[in-house]
Formats: structure tokens, sequence, C-alpha cells
């Protein structure tokens, strides 16, 4: 389920990999992944890649990231909370959505 201010939606797209995806009372933007990829959050390469991207599409606004076995949870600039949960819900829909389309049309041209 994924929480915006009380209210929860479902997007079948991030449901097999994400739990949730919310603002915590500290107005920080809490990202919890399914069990099975949990063993990924331990990696260095991947807590690096996460928050390069971070950095990369929140530029100034990105303060902090911290990992544990569960998920991430993201501090941003004040006021831009809200914001940035829609933006980080749409940007990991896109990419996914590409790389299921990179997928299809590596099958395809098999």
């Amino acid at each position: 389920m994924f929480i915006i201010k009380g209210d929860v939606s479902m997007n079948s797209l991030l449901q097999p990999y994400l739990k949730n995806i919310y603002l915590d009372n500290e107005k920080r933007i809490i990202v919890d992944v399914q069990p099975m990829f949990s063993s990924y959050l331990s990696d260095d390469k991947m807590k690096k890649s996460a928050k390069d991207g971070l950095t990369q599409i929140l530029g100034a606004d990105f303060k902090q990231l911290e990992i544990s076995s569960k998920g991430g949870r993201i501090t941003v600039s004040e006021g831009k909370e809200e914001e940035t949960l829609v933006l980080l819900e749409q940007k990991l829909i896109e990419g996914l959505s590409m790389a299921m389309q990179y997928m299809q049309n590596m099958q395809n041209n098999k």
C-alpha cells in the first residue's frame, strides 16, 4: 500500500517489490521493501547507487538516506516531503516500466 496524506492507493507495478512508501511522523519518506529483497539492502554498491540516484533526482532537496534491513528512510528539505513522496513513487514506476519493457523487447528479439 502506498500512503500519501493518509490516503491509501495501490500500484500493482510496485507492489511486488515494495510493501509501503509513506511519510512517518517526522515527515521522512519511508520505503519498505518486500522481504525477498531485503538482502540487497546490505550491499554497499546498492546503497551508493540509491544515494546517487536520490541525489540526481532530488538535487538540493535531498538531505539524508538511512538504510535498514527492511527498507530506507529518506530525509528531504522541509516543506518538500509530500511533493517528493509523489515524485519518488512516479520515478519508481517509470524505472520499473522501462525495465519491464526492456525485458519484453529482449524476449521478442530471441
